[in-house]
């Protein structure tokens, strides 16, 4: 698909400028005794990881349903975004761990000025990224790289706050750099986190967010034929909907009409929301949502109302519909035009007599 073949190249656009800038940050903050540069460097370093399992989850969620994986791989990139949240929350709890260490022992050192230009590299870098990714993935409604542009700009703000720490430990505020550290740490867990507790929920088979909810109903509601509405139900896997509902139609339509209104209302859904992977409609003829009693064996009715009719009127019905329906069934049969009006009187008084029928409608060619 194009979506994917987008995905996996921006992201490896995105892990080439993570690794480039990984280096540049690491030999200049060793060089020009930076620790903000340093922990900027572990940033960009879980960056890299996190492009290197996206592009995995990409490709490995890009393959198309299987036996073992009926509604697709999608999952690994859910997996893949938990991965990259907990390696990124680790992360930061490290750099907070250390940053906090060196300010109480109060043991700083006041970095050089072109670690300045190296803090100044990786602001535009990271937003230029942010830009490129964030672009991709409007275009092609791609949720997973949406996440990871949105790290890109975390990336781009936390390189801001070195930035800021840098100049302030230049000035006089000897403790700036590291305090520039602490807040890259504190980012880094704030974003780790959310990933995590986003995959988490996706994992737990949590719905769609309420706006896309309301949206799903309206749209079924609004189908010609549909009367209403029950029992939507939704989930995510690797960024993708899966849905399924019940709509109630007139309860006397024929299968092949109500299996025609559930395809128009797939078909709206299914336009109007890109991330729409898959939408199962059952088609009911009346509310069963609440405390509805089990419906008679159709099977059974049909057997026992041929046999009344042959036994009544000496014929086999023509055609025999049965509405199934919790107050009662209806029969609606077509007999042969050589019975006559007596015998349909009779055989239609033995079919009303069954148990479980509550009305029998006649219908002669004659």
């Amino acid at each position: 698909m194009d979506q994917d073949r987008a995905a996996r190249r921006i992201t490896l656009t995105g892990g080439f400028v993570n690794l480039v800038l990984t280096s540049i940050q690491a030999v200049g903050g060793v060089l020009f005794g930076s620790v903000a540069l340093l922990a900027d460097a572990l940033h960009s370093l879980t960056d890299l990881v996190s492009d290197i399992v996206v592009y995995m989850a990409v490709r490995l969620g890009a393959a198309e349903a299987d036996e073992n994986h009926p509604y697709g791989h999608r999952r690994f990139e859910t997996l893949a975004s938990l991965a990259v949240g907990v390696v990124i929350a680790v992360a930061g709890v490290m750099l907070i761990i250390e940053a906090a260490e060196r300010l109480q022992s109060q043991s700083w050192v006041s970095p050089e000025q072109p670690a300045l230009a190296v803090a100044a590299i990786t602001i535009v870098a990271k937003e230029g990224l942010f830009r490129a990714t964030m672009r991709v993935a409007n275009r092609h409604d791609h949720a997973l790289l949406r996440a990871n542009a949105v790290h890109h700009r975390t990336d781009a703000l936390s390189s801001i706050a070195v930035f800021i720490g840098l100049l302030a430990s230049m000035y006089g505020f000897s403790s700036g750099d590291l305090v520039a550290a602490l807040v890259v740490g504190l980012l880094l867990l704030r974003a780790g986190l959310r990933i995590v507790w986003e995959a988490g929920l996706e994992l737990s088979e949590a719905g769609v967010d309420s706006e896309t909810y309301t949206v799903m109903r309206e749209l079924i509601l609004e189908t010609g034929g549909v009367e209403d509405l029950h029992l939507l139900k939704t989930k995510t896997v690797g960024g993708r909907i899966f849905a399924e509902a019940h709509v109630q139609v007139h309860p006397k339509l024929s299968v092949t009409q109500g299996h025609e209104i559930a395809h128009r209302a797939v078909d709206r859904v299914m336009e109007a929301l890109p991330l729409l992977q898959d939408l199962t409609v059952h088609v009911d003829p009346e509310d069963d949502q609440e405390d509805a009693p089990a419906l008679p064996n159709g099977y059974d009715i049909e057997v026992a109302v041929r046999k009344a009719w042959k036994d009544t009127t000496g014929t086999n019905p023509i055609e025999l519909t049965l509405h199934l329906l919790v107050q009662g069934t209806t029969v609606v049969l077509v007999c042969s035009s050589e019975v006559n009006d007596d015998a349909i009187s009779s055989g239609r008084d033995a079919v009303l007599g069954l148990d479980h029928i509550e009305d029998v409608q006649v219908l002669s060619p004659r």
